[in-house]
């Protein structure tokens, strides 16, 4: 039996907010573990500039959330990158969010 190759050809195209939403919510992720540990450290002595930076990762990873929702609008594209781009803005907003719910508990 002999095999043939089965090609689809498509019009679409990866989604560069998809990727621009991803980069944005790796980096908040990131900036989040090196704030944690840095305070830990530290012994939960941060400086302002330390709660400084955990504010703007937080407005990225908002940042990321819109921009994850508005490429998954997005037509012709491929999912993979936005659907992951989502996920990951989730993880990163909702770590946030909930850092700071405990820090102003405690």
């Amino acid at each position: 039996m002999k095999r043939k190759n089965h090609y689809k050809f498509t019009g679409k195209k990866h989604s560069k907010r998809g990727m621009l939403a991803c980069f944005l919510a790796a980096a908040s992720i990131f900036a989040m573990i090196y704030m944690i540990m840095t305070s830990f450290w530290q012994k939960g002595n941060g400086s302002v500039y330390l709660g400084s930076a955990g504010i703007l990762a937080l407005f990225g990873g908002l940042a990321a959330f819109i921009q994850a929702v508005k490429s998954l609008r997005e037509e012709d594209v491929f999912r993979g990158i936005p659907i992951a781009s989502m996920i990951l803005s989730l993880l990163a907003s909702g770590g946030w969010i909930a850092l700071y719910a405990v820090g102003f508990s405690l």
